[in-house]
């Protein structure tokens, strides 16, 4: 009995705790990182890093789902109204925004962020914690990236499939695109359509890609891309085409003019069968070329925007994937391991100048009409609005979370605040693309 009303007790102090109004600290403190974050990479991340890459994420999801339900108790849109919702269920406020602004309507103004900090496909491959995401309960976390997610469900790759380079704040994965597959995934997606979506919800925009199978290609390919599209665009308030996953055997499959028009071909016509008036923005994800500000690696991104840009679909651009070609920045320890760990897609602070080249070019060449999100080494405010003033509307964190902990997310949020207000800045609108000579 008392531990049932500690348990009672506890669940109640959560639901208070996750829905209060939250002070995510002064821009104009001096302080780069919060207390969570130097607890964890002082306690946090040495215990995690005892387990392997695979184990210890899966644990945190595990966790995140407990935290999850234990605030799905206090939603009046999940679980109905109660006679005491006044006294067990606060109404969740929110502060006003403050300057500088970190608030956006894009996409036409179909979607609104209220915050330029997400979470990268890749973390949350079956769209297990979406209400954690809408609700607003991870300071910081303006919106979320599910996926990659299939057609057909895959086991992926055989274990272990991911490492960590430590000494570069790196991970190597060839997970191989394990997923539960679309059908399961929109199902789950459709169950928590109850709580309702933007503009008082954080977006959640849906990453797919092709079946991991060498078997699926040229037709059979684009309309495995097709069936994915048709069957989680009306659960997404986005939609990513992962088009350059490298963590597959056959490769970077669409990543060529020609295949990508096809494909994006067959996606306008699901979208125009689908018969929606307004459907969700549709997204290309591009793999960082080894120099994109040389001659070659401009021609390849340009060829790409151009077919995309002729698709009359396409709303926007993620820039980077992970790279597989060992063009980064190692310390010699790193080389050594990436030299035993053999293929895979890497991920981390080595590919951040990389990937913030690649933004620089694509926001140039696209003549900074469609958003941006940026990817790939964001592990700091410094490194999330360097790739901002290269032309990013938005970026995303994954491998810099593993490295630094779930308070990331406000740290980069307050030091986003910190930097537009050192520069003069009123609104995050007027930083994009501002390092950019068009």
């Amino acid at each position: 009995m008392k531990g049932s009303a500690v348990l009672g007790a506890s669940a109640i102090g959560i639901g208070y705790y996750q829905r209060r109004a939250v002070d995510l600290g002064d821009h104009r403190g001096s302080w780069s990182i919060s207390f969570g974050s130097r607890f964890y990479q002082k306690v946090g991340a040495p215990i995690a890093f005892c387990l392997d890459p695979e184990t210890a994420h899966i644990a945190t999801l595990k966790v995140l789902e407990l935290l999850q339900t234990i605030r799905l108790l206090s939603e009046p849109s999940w679980t109905g109204s109660t006679p005491f919702d006044s006294l067990l269920r606060p109404v969740a406020s929110t502060s006003p925004p403050t300057t500088p602004s970190l608030r956006q309507e894009l996409f036409d103004g179909r979607l609104r962020f209220e915050s330029p900090v997400g979470i990268a496909a890749g973390f949350d491959k079956n769209a297990l914690l979406v209400p954690l995401y809408r609700l607003g309960a991870w300071p910081g976390l303006g919106f979320a990236e599910v996926g990659s997610i299939s057609a057909l469900p895959s086991e992926g790759n055989p274990k272990p499939r991911c490492f960590r380079l430590v000494e570069d704040e790196a991970v190597v994965n060839r997970m191989g695109l394990n997923n539960e597959g679309a059908e399961a995934v929109a199902k789950r997606l459709a169950s928590f359509e109850t709580l309702g979506r933007h503009p008082v919800r954080a977006p959640v925009g849906v990453n797919i890609a092709k079946t991991h199978s060498p078997t699926i290609v040229g037709e059979a390919a684009v309309e495995d891309f097709a069936t994915s599209y048709r069957t989680l665009s009306p659960m997404g308030d986005f939609v990513v085409l992962n088009v350059s996953c490298p963590n597959t055997a056959e490769g970077k499959t669409f990543e060529e003019p020609d295949t990508l028009g096809a494909l994006l071909a067959a996606v306008s016509r699901e979208r125009a069968a689908s018969g929606v008036a307004s459907p969700p923005p549709v997204l290309v994800k591009l793999s960082p070329p080894a120099d994109a500000a040389s001659p070659a690696g401009r021609e390849q991104l340009q060829r790409l925007i151009e077919t995309a840009q002729a698709s009359g679909i396409v709303d926007g651009f993620v820039v980077s994937n992970t790279v597989n070609d060992g063009k980064v920045p190692l310390s010699s320890g790193g080389v050594e391991l990436l030299g035993g760990i053999g293929k895979g897609g890497l991920s981390g602070k080595p590919l951040a100048d990389r990937s913030t080249t690649a933004i620089r070019e694509v926001y140039r060449l696209s003549g900074g009409r469609v958003p941006i999100i940026g990817v790939g080494g964001v592990d700091s405010a410094e490194n999330a609005y360097a790739k901002i003033r290269a032309g990013a509307s938005l970026v995303e964190v994954y491998t810099g979370m593993v490295y630094k902990g779930p308070w990331l997310f406000a740290d980069i949020h307050v030091g986003l605040r910190r930097l537009l207000h050192r520069d003069g800045y009123a609104s995050i609108t007027e930083a994009i693309g501002a390092d950019v000579k068009m």
